[in-house]
């Protein structure tokens, strides 16, 4: 009799089994019929020169970067190191800056990706991409946010100081990744999630050193978003500062004129042909109005539009990782 029930439970488990799988089967096959898919503007003839005014706002004095590596993991693959070094100038606070960085064990020079994370932090959608580039012959340095975040800004002159530290931070971890020996200085990349995602086509707008860039749930203005946004933390805070008297114009016109560390600012110098965006259609945090009009800044980059919100495209994080990957071995020329 034991025997039996043996078999009856081995039976349904394997029949749960084949179950699970065919509804992941079917959901991932409804998901990807529901993305849209553009290619980048035919008509688009190339991004404008950077001035010498604005490269020089985005500069910082040359130094030897010595910094204190810790390994933190290993794979067959490759290693994760923890990196950090302080930087050469300070606008926003003077916290270190921090890398986590998957490295590869077998000799050689590979392309290296910045992969910048959510306003959170590095979570597992930031992971999932540096785990599945190193699988596959990439370096990967994932970037820390510094403790003090936006979160932490009241005035547009700090939320100005904030983005410009990460401009300054991201070009350093640059200088130093391009002076290790695994690292083709001719193959940097960069990725970036959400606020994550903001950060990179600023970075990518600044750096001619990126190659190509993946921007994922971000738009522009800075101003326009924090209008718009759904996300409760700014609505709040928006809410305190009207009862004080602060107006909604006001807080706009304050950002609009301040920020010059701005995605739509600095869109225009990043060649859209090197570009791929994944937007979600239905985001209220990085509100489609506001991803479009990055998109269109940009020059009509090559983009995927999520059936979604912006918290919900996280299951589409599998297919955004195989893309991103594929776009980045397309760029770089790896067959």
């Amino acid at each position: 009799m034991s025997k039996k029930v043996k078999v009856v439970n081995t039976k349904s488990k394997v029949l749960i089994r084949s179950k699970v799988f065919e509804l992941i089967l079917v959901s991932g096959t409804v998901l990807l019929s529901s993305c849209a898919h553009y290619k980048c503007d035919p008509d688009y003839t190339g991004p404008s020169k950077r001035s010498a005014e604005m490269l020089e706002y985005y500069s910082y004095p040359r130094q030897q970067i010595d910094a204190k590596v810790e390994k933190i993991g290993e794979k067959k693959r490759y290693v994760v190191e923890r990196i950090e070094f302080p930087s050469a100038l300070n606008v926003f606070n003077t916290e270190n800056i921090k890398i986590d960085y998957y490295v590869q064990k077998k000799p050689g020079k590979f392309p290296t990706i910045l992969i910048l994370p959510i306003s959170g932090g590095i979570d597992f959608s930031v992971r999932g991409f540096a785990k599945l580039f190193a699988s596959n012959d990439f370096n990967c340095a994932v970037v820390h946010n510094r403790h003090a975040d936006l979160d932490d800004t009241e005035t547009a002159e700090e939320v100005e100081d904030y983005f410009r530290q990460t401009v300054l931070d991201n070009r350093q971890i640059l200088d130093y990744l391009v002076e290790r020996e695994e690292v083709d200085s001719d193959r940097l990349g960069c990725l970036g999630l959400s606020l994550g995602g903001i950060r990179a086509s600023m970075v990518a707008g600044v750096d001619e050193r990126l190659k190509c860039t993946v921007i994922g749930l971000a738009g522009g203005s800075i101003a326009d978003i924090n209008l718009l946004t759904d996300k409760k933390e700014i609505r709040e805070y928006k809410e305190k500062l009207i009862e004080t008297g602060i107006s909604s114009e006001i807080i706009y016109s304050e950002l609009s004129d301040k920020v010059i560390t701005d995605p739509l600012r600095l869109a225009q110098y990043t060649d859209a042909r090197e570009v791929l965006m994944f937007t979600a259609m239905f985001d209220r945090v990085v509100p489609r109005k506001c991803c479009d009009q990055l998109w269109k800044a940009m020059g009509k980059p090559e983009v995927v539009y999520l059936l979604s919100g912006h918290y919900s495209s996280f299951l589409y994080l599998p297919y955004a990782e195989l893309k991103s990957l594929s776009f980045f071995k397309e760029k770089f020329e790896i067959r």
